[in-house]
């Protein structure tokens, strides 16, 4: 009798009533430390995307470029040109491909 009623006990305090939805407490503002929700890296990643945005952009014409000037060779080595110069600008300006350097002893 008394291992019932602790049952139905402990089945009561933990259960919900019928009426009341379940709620995740693990959510902002439900009992647990604040969540953060704005990204740390928030401005580095997006000057990065915008970078890749320009660096794509400036691909772009330059294909439109050489399609527009027949596909001929010499367009095709003013593309290759064109691309190196802004692959090499847009690789210098991401802090994040500067150079690992070994180190000397």
């Amino acid at each position: 009798m008394l291992s019932a009623w602790a049952l139905s006990l402990a089945m009561s305090t933990t259960s919900a009533p019928p009426c009341c939805p379940v709620v995740n407490h693990g959510q902002v503002g439900h009992y647990t430390q604040p969540t953060i929700r704005r990204y740390e890296r928030y401005e580095e990643d997006h000057a990065r995307r915008l970078a890749w945005d320009a660096y794509s952009l400036e691909l772009d014409k330059a294909w439109k470029d050489y399609r527009a000037a027949g596909s001929t060779a010499a367009a095709f080595a003013t593309y290759k040109k064109v691309a190196g110069q802004a692959k090499t600008r847009y690789i210098y300006q991401d802090p994040y491909y500067a150079p690992i350097l070994p180190m000397t002893p």
